[in-house]
């Protein structure tokens, strides 16, 4: 029998219950909706962790906060665990990531002055990066800029447009970004999916691609 495809899509602080599927009057999620739909939705299934970093490691190893000790962003997860990538590999899967894992290296299996000791936001063990998107976006930002973008003060980019006035009042909200919706970092992350998944498709091995997608994570 040959073994599944597998895409693991995560999203980053999504309330539960803001999604059509769960009978939300507000909010519009067609196409979590279809794939709700079309496949099964776990309406009693909660996090197991706050904030996301932990919340991922309870995903990714399959444990709960209170047994792999990551209970901040930037806690070390111990490198005794295995995880979701690992046990891809074990199964000749090449899990590959596009986004990220904000996982903390273990300290005690890396020299004292590695540099990823400095940064939260490394890679789960047992992946090839397909896309590095942490915080600060750069990819998505290079990727604007050869569309035609002026990114030179990327925080200020960020700041809706100048050019549009909204009334005041309730319901009013800021005008547009200067990007469109296809050009959302969301937008570009889910391309560069697409892509490989084109890709792995041609080459006709098993594929596990993980697609971690940042949004809607404030600042909206």
């Amino acid at each position: 029998m040959r073994r599944p495809n597998v895409l693991l899509v995560t999203l980053d602080q999504w309330r539960g219950d803001c999604l059509g599927a769960a009978g939300h009057q507000s909010v519009s999620t067609p196409h979590l909706d279809n794939l709700a739909a079309d496949g099964v939705r776990f309406a009693a299934h909660h996090a197991q962790a706050a904030p996301c970093g932990p919340s991922r490691a309870s995903l990714l190893t399959g444990t709960y906060q209170h047994v792999h000790r990551s209970v901040h962003n930037g806690t070390p997860l111990d490198a005794r665990f295995t995880n979701v990538a690992l046990a891809m590999r074990a199964a000749d899967y090449d899990p590959v990531l596009f986004g990220h894992t904000d996982t903390t290296v273990d300290p005690r299996t890396v020299d004292p002055d590695d540099p990823r000791l400095q940064d939260y936001e490394g890679m789960l063990p047992g992946f090839r990066l397909g896309l590095e998107l942490p915080e600060h976006r750069d990819a998505w930002y290079r990727w604007l800029e050869a569309r035609g973008h002026d990114v030179s003060d990327r925080k200020r980019f960020l700041r809706p447009r100048d050019d549009l006035e909204v009334p005041d009042g309730r319901g009013a909200s800021w005008p547009p970004p200067p990007f469109s919706a296809d050009e959302t970092e969301t937008a570009f992350l889910v391309g560069e999916v697409v892509e490989e998944l084109h890709r792995l498709e041609a080459i006709g091995d098993p594929w596990f691609v993980h697609a971690s997608i940042y949004r809607p994570h404030p600042p909206f």
